[in-house]
């Protein structure tokens, strides 16, 4: 049967059944409370985008400017919805960007006085892709903006439009060809126009399903590598981060290595003191001052309820050393303040350096800083100490200004 024979009116009914059950199938999304942000747009922006096909072929049997005003309205309103959906989830949205909603109620006003002033429905229909073809190119940009390599459904979303504008302008060329061209006349415009309405309907709605799945799937990793009340790595994310460093057995890889680990003094008194509220800031502090000084290929992780892990790569034992005594005086120094109260806060800080061992894992190098942990515990808190196993007598010795201690075992 030749395709151009196809009743148009009846692919575009087809269309609109098709908006419907994605309209509904997207709204059904944001019952569940982790969707991604700009769902609400897109759900929107597809039931307006269907309300608009439905008023375009609903002339059939409508007042022409009732279709031509309404139908072209809702979608370009859907097709604005869609762009705000992607600013909304890359967090560009500013109050500004809804003024484009305002300039499509401007470009429908202004086909009514087309329609009333007797200009040909060609020259309508061009001013129409137009307007489209901006909005598509839009919606490219928005897609591809710091897109992720793992973000394929952005990716998905971006070849959609792109694909829908390619169609829009061969469809542009076709008007050329027409002597007289209708919406509901059976050609190649209008085929056209059916090509690209399903491309956006079932090209965006896998897009957009996509894009949430691939979003969910990073906030779970998210939550499984990250600590929730502090925001550093958790013990999983300091496993996964580490497991290059320590899982190669080339002793250059830890060359220069060294490992913390940090207590919090006295932690357990703050909390029966004065309330778990009050530790949690204690510890979100903390957090932040080893965060603000750690460098980018440093590591740090909460390890258990006031202990924190840092790895130093590339790091000396002595500058080790000097930035573990740092810290300790930047926190003493900074007390946090409660209720008018001030709470001081103290570290207790095991160090190893791993260039002098042998064979090394991430499990030996924290049962080591925690010998050196203890022994800063041991000798009145407060205080740096750092492991060494090059002696075979079990030593400490105060040095560097009275806060490190060195323990030395085999």
């Amino acid at each position: 049967m030749d395709i151009l024979h196809l009743d148009i009116k009846s692919m575009m009914l087809m269309c609109v059944f098709i908006g419907v059950l994605i309209s509904g199938g997207l709204a059904a999304l944001l019952r569940d409370r982790y969707v991604c942000p700009g769902m609400p747009f897109w759900v929107c922006g597809f039931f307006l985008f269907t309300v608009g096909v439905f008023f375009a072929v609903g002339r059939a049997f409508t007042p022409l400017w009732v279709s031509v005003f309404f139908g072209n309205l809702f979608s370009f309103l859907g097709t604005n919805l869609l762009w705000l959906g992607l600013l909304k989830y890359n967090n560009k949205m500013k109050r500004y960007h809804f003024l484009v909603m305002g300039l499509s109620l401007l470009t429908a006003i202004s086909l009514l006085f087309m329609l009333s002033a007797g200009v040909p429905e060609k020259n309508r229909a061009e001013l129409i892709s137009i307007v489209f073809n901006v909005q598509s190119l839009l919606c490219v940009r928005e897609a591809l903006r710091d897109r992720e390599q793992y973000e394929s459904g952005r990716l998905m979303f971006a070849f959609t439009c792109m694909l829908a504008t390619i169609g829009s302008c061969l469809r542009f060329l076709t008007y050329q060809m027409e002597q007289s061209y209708s919406l509901l006349n059976t050609n190649i415009s209008n085929l056209l126009l059916i090509f690209n309405a399903i491309i956006v309907f079932l090209g965006l709605s896998f897009s957009i399903m996509l894009i949430t799945s691939q979003w969910l799937q990073q906030k779970l990793a998210a939550f499984a590598a990250y600590d929730a009340l502090t925001g550093v790595y958790n013990r999983y994310g300091l496993s996964e981060q580490t497991a290059v460093l320590f899982g190669s057995k080339n002793k250059a890889a830890f060359s220069n290595c060294s490992v913390a680990m940090i207590d919090i003094d006295f932690f357990k008194k703050t909390n029966d003191s004065y309330g778990h509220f009050v530790g949690d800031l204690v510890l979100k502090a903390v957090a932040a001052t080893l965060r603000q000084n750690i460098r980018h290929q440093d590591i740090l992780a909460r390890y258990g309820g006031e202990e924190f892990i840092v790895v130093l790569p590339d790091t000396s034992k002595a500058a080790a050393l000097a930035w573990a005594e740092r810290v300790r005086e930047l926190v003493s120094m900074e007390p946090v303040l409660v209720n008018q109260h001030a709470i001081t806060i103290t570290l207790s800080i095991g160090l190893v350096d791993l260039s002098e061992e042998k064979h090394v894992s991430l499990d030996d190098a924290i049962r080591e800083a925690d010998i050196a942990l203890y022994q800063a515990k041991e000798r009145g808190r407060n205080r740096v100490c750092w492991f060494d196993n090059a002696a075979s007598l079990l030593m400490y010795t105060a040095n560097y200004n009275g806060g490190v201690t060195s323990v030395t075992d085999r």
